[in-house]
This record gives structure tokens, sequence and C-alpha cells, in this order.
């Protein structure tokens, strides 16, 4: 429905703008922490707390960033295979800018990895929502020659800036019709000593753009906050509004449905709090108090005390108000015989470590809840025991969709680039953006265990196809996120022209000493060369000689020697029989003067020789 009642554009605002208004700020300070977090969120116990001693309070204050610990999980997950993402084909200019050369793609030295993970990614995760615009100096001419040095770039947009916007098409949510934008931004003066500027203060402009429907062209226009039209430099102007040679607005709006601190705000809220009261009391309770039994009846101030506190007599008249007690390790003090033993009391602990533990798991439950709260942007809960263990494959799917949502955002970046650098369709140059299919939270212990879970599965199994197949989840397991896909895909076609199923040493090395398998497969098994065994055979050969001549020289006849017990094993019938037998016949004394068994004595060092 349309309707003709005036409006100042600059007003202007979507209807799903004020969707998550009130919440935008809470969200912003939850992640940031610091000092304006606590001034904001720190509350009084009760109205018996004064002033004074809240601002006590508040300024001992711990921050918690706990939320903040949570979502950089879930970012660092993501970031971390960004090294896996292909991106192929686009101008030079666009190459060498994604690659952080010539300004890198913000013009301030990022790489498109740096600009998406650390920009962009950050901010759709704690707000739900973000803009990416391409920009670009005014082109003159219809061709990249035309353009000369200038080249596209970007910046983001932060939720609160994205006012307004309407679509060409229902089933076209990321091509828009007509936007508006809040532009923010620093004030130059010129130093009139050293002719350059320095910032003087900040600005608002608003801009909006949208499709002009005669030349199909898109137009851009700029505002101050009083609704004039400015230039783009902020001066008053009455001039036509730009013209840009692009058929769609260069502007991508990415969405995640919501933040993923939406829930958690309350809880971090609880545990700033919590943390306060705690070390407010851990501080008030750490001066024990000294305690006296008395008999109240004895005390007073119509009482006249026999001497003072130090054994002094005391003066006539004086009164018993007002005594004080000298208290500490070097003082002592006497009782009476039935009475209670003076002593040193403080409060209870206990309140203390009911409250530690109420933060251990609230601690707990904000990172369960930023986990959930990505699980469910694909749709799924966690609702029954055996749903529960399936948790964290819903996790990944969830990275797994904001995986996506960045790629179709990259792929739009890709786009009006090209549109940029040439206006003409057919010569565009438009890179292709492949993300990871998978994402994973597992640490380096959880995919170890894995994987070695999954290494003792292997023999079990009879079909030598799936052995090889549990081999590729083991390297997936152990390398996926820490190599890129190129290398990951090597090893897996490694796996899948292997002969052997494994490359267990042990296992091998048993197979071969059984006779189960020759040289030749035991050594290519292992990963050596394919023709090493050979080389190994004939070194086997010549230290089996060197052993033989070495024990059997003091023998007259080496063919009547034991070879098992020269210690080579390789050339005797019975190794295992053979060293034991001479050894007994050696030492046997039965045919002999003397039972005493020949024994060797302690040995000497080649100083007692000589």
């Amino acid at each position: 429905m349309s309707t003709s009642k005036s409006f100042s554009v600059v007003d202007t605002r979507h209807p799903l703008y004020f969707h998550d208004q009130a919440y935008w700020s809470e969200w912003r300070d939850t992640y940031d922490g610091g000092q304006n977090y606590i001034q904001n969120y720190l509350r009084k116990f009760t109205e018996r707390e004064t002033d004074a001693e809240f601002a006590v309070r508040k300024a001992i204050a711990p921050a918690q960033l706990y939320a903040k610990s949570a979502v950089n999980d879930i970012r660092n997950a993501i970031f971390q295979r960004m090294r896996d993402i292909i991106r192929t084909g686009g101008t030079s200019a666009y190459t060498k800018a994604m690659q952080g050369e010539l300004g890198g793609v913000d013009m301030k030295g990022s790489t498109m990895s740096g600009f998406i993970g650390i920009d962009v990614l950050t901010e759709l995760l704690v707000m739900g929502k973000v803009g990416i615009f391409v920009d670009m100096p005014q082109i003159k001419g219809p061709t990249l020659a035309d353009i000369g040095p200038a080249r596209p770039y970007l910046y983001h947009y932060q939720v609160e800036d994205i006012l307004a916007w309407s679509c060409s098409l229902p089933e076209s949510p990321n091509t828009f019709q007509a936007l508006l934008l809040r532009d923010r931004g620093f004030d130059y003066a010129q130093h009139e000593v050293y002719d350059i500027d320095m910032p003087c203060g900040e600005f608002e402009r608003y801009r909006l753009m949208w499709v002009d429907k005669k030349s199909g062209f898109v137009r851009v226009q700029f505002y101050n906050k009083e609704g004039q039209t400015i230039s783009a430099d902020g001066m008053l102007s009455v001039d036509e509004p730009l013209t840009l040679h692009l058929r769609e607005i260069p502007f991508i709006m990415l969405d995640i449905g919501g933040s993923v601190l939406k829930d958690i705000a309350q809880h971090q809220v609880a545990l700033l709090n919590l943390a306060s009261s705690d070390v407010s009391y851990a501080l008030k309770a750490n001066f024990p108090f000294f305690t006296e039994q008395r008999d109240m009846r004895a005390v007073g101030d119509h009482m006249k005390n026999v001497q003072n506190p130090d054994g002094t007599a005391m003066g006539g008249g004086q009164r018993a108000s007002g005594r004080e007690i000298e208290v500490g390790a070097s003082h002592g003090r006497a009782y009476d015989l039935k009475a209670e033993r003076p002593q040193f009391i403080h409060p209870s602990s206990e309140p203390l470590i009911a409250s530690m533990a109420l933060q251990e798991k609230l601690e707990d439950d904000v990172r369960k809840l930023v986990n959930l709260a990505v699980t469910n942007k694909i749709g799924k809960r966690a609702t029954s025991a055996e749903a529960l263990k399936l948790s964290d494959q819903g996790l990944e799917a969830g990275l797994s969709y904001i995986g996506l949502v960045l790629e179709a955002g990259e792929r739009r970046v890709a786009y009006y680039w090209a549109a940029y650098e040439d206006r003409i369709v057919k010569h565009r140059k438009i890179a292709t953006i492949k993300y990871p299919d998978r994402y994973s939270l597992k640490t380096d212990s959880d995919r170890i265990s894995e994987a070695s879970k999954l290494s003792e599965l292997m023999f079990t199994v009879p079909s030598t196809k799936a052995k090889k197949e549990i081999a590729k989840s083991i390297a997936t397991k152990l390398f996926s996120g820490y190599v890129d896909t190129e290398t990951l895909l090597a090893i897996s076609a490694e796996i899948e022209k292997s002969a052997y199923s494994t490359s267990d040493p042990d296992t091998i090395i048993r197979a071969k000493e059984a006779g189960l398998i020759g040289d030749q497969v035991a050594s290519t098994a292992l990963g050596f060369e394919d023709d090493e065994y050979l080389q190994a055979r004939e070194d086997h050969i010549a230290r089996v000689k060197r052993i033989l001549e070495t024990q059997t020289a003091a023998k007259e006849d080496t063919q009547s020697a034991d070879p098992g017990a020269r210690g080579v094993d390789d050339l005797s019938d019975n190794p295992a029989t053979e060293g034991k037998a001479e050894r007994a016949a050696a030492t046997d004394t039965t045919m002999k003067d003397t039972t005493k068994k020949p024994i060797r004595g302690a040995g000497k060092s080649p100083k007692e020789k000589e």
C-alpha cells in the first residue's frame, strides 16, 4: 500500500529496525565489558547500602567477560577454517587486495579473511546482523582503463546504522530497491602553522541510495541530521544526486536471525553482581574480632575497677566505662577458671561458598547457551538424552550455517567488485568463493582421543575398504582445520592408493617376525622407500657375518659352534635353546675335580688390565 504523506528521509525506519533495538546497547556492553559495563549494570544490594559503600564496591568490582570468551570461541572456530576458503578468479586488483596488498580490501591493509573474520564475523555474532558496503571513487569512463589507479574497497555498517530499506523483489532480500544508511566519521580542521588536517570532532551523515526507475542506474544523495541535502564532504548542496553506473545497490546485509548473546546477557549481569558481592564480603569479613565471656552483673558504670588492664592501680572514683583491651599475637589474657577461653571469631564462609558455586554454574550456562544459540540457527534443539549426545553435531551444523551466510555475502562482494571494475557485464571477472563445509569446536585432546578410538576399531573390521575409510576419518579428525583442503584431499588420496591398511610399527614388526609378510611389504608399510628393504637386507647379512666372526674367533672349528649361542639367531635351528644349552654345558661340574662353577669375576678397567 502506498501513501503520499510527506516525511523526512532521515527519520525513515524499517519496521524490523525496532525489533531488537532495545537490546542493542545491552548486547554490545555484554561483549565489550570493562568499566562502562560495571557502571551501567552493577546494582545496590539493598536500600541499606549507602552511596559511599556502593561507590567503594563499584570501584573494586571485577569485570566479567565470560560472554565475550564464549562468543570468541565460536568466532575462532570459524576463523581458523578460513585458511581453507577457496578464492579463484577475479581481476588482478581483486586478487592483490584480497591478499592484503595495495592497501588491502578495506584500504587498511586487511586481507579478505581478516576483514571478514575480524570486522564482519564478530559483529554478526554479537548483533545478529551486519552490512558490507562495496565503494569506489567515481568512475568517469566506460572501461577499466578509465578507472586508473582507483579500485573498489570495503567497509562494514553496524546494525544501528542500517536504518531503512526496500527490496526489489521479495525473493531477492539482498537486492535493494532503496536503502538508507547512517555514516559516522570525524570532522577535520586545518592546523594553521603546519598546514595539516587534524580531527576536531565527529559527524553524522545520512546516505540515501535507490535504483532510478527511468535510467536503471543507482543514485546517491547525502543528508545532514536536519534532513538537508549535502555533498559528500558535508557541505550544504543543492546539486543533483550522484549517479553510480551500477544496476544494483552495492550493499550486502548479512543476517543470522539474532544475536547469540540474546539469552545470556542477564546471566552476565548476575555474575557481575555476585562477584562484586563476594569481593566485598571477603574484604569486610577478612578481619576476625575478639570475644571474651563475662558476667554482665559485674560490669557497668556503677562498678569501680580495682585496677587498669595493665595492672596499675586506678585513681579514686574512676569508673569502669570506656575500657579498651589490647589484643594480638603478643598480648595474653587471663580468664576465670570456670569461664570459656577468649577467642577470635569470624563470619561463616558458607554464604561465600554457595555464591561461588552459583557463579560456576552461571559461567557454564553462559557457554552452553551460546553454543545452543548457534545450534538453534538451523532449528535444532537437544530435547532428550539421545539428542544431547548429538549436540556437538548440531553445534557444528550451526557453525556451518554461519559459514554459508558468510560465503553468500562474500560472493555478493565479488559480484559488486567486478561490476565496479567493468561496466560491461560479459567482460566482468567475478571471483569464485567456496567456504569449508565443516567446522568444529573440539580441542586437540578431543581430536586425538577420537582418532585413537577409531584406530582401535580398524582391525576389528574385515573389510579393506572399511579400514581405508576409517583411516581417512582419522586423518580428517586430526588435521581438519590445521591443514588446507588440498592437503587433506592429498592425504585421503594416498590412503586410497595404499595397498596396506595399517602403518603401526608393532603390528608390522610382529607380522614380519611371524613370517606373515615379507621384507618389501614391511618396509613399504612403515613408510620407507620401495627399494630400501634391499639395502637393509645387505646390511643385515654383513652384520650377521661380523657377529659370527667375532664370536667364533676363539673356536678352532667354527662349524661346530652354535650360531644361536654366538648371537646369530638367523643361522640357528633353535635360537631360543642353543644359548642356554651351551651355557649349561660350560658350567656343569659333574666331570670336574671341583664343584665350584666357572663363572666370571668382576670386570676390570683397561688400566687394571695393563
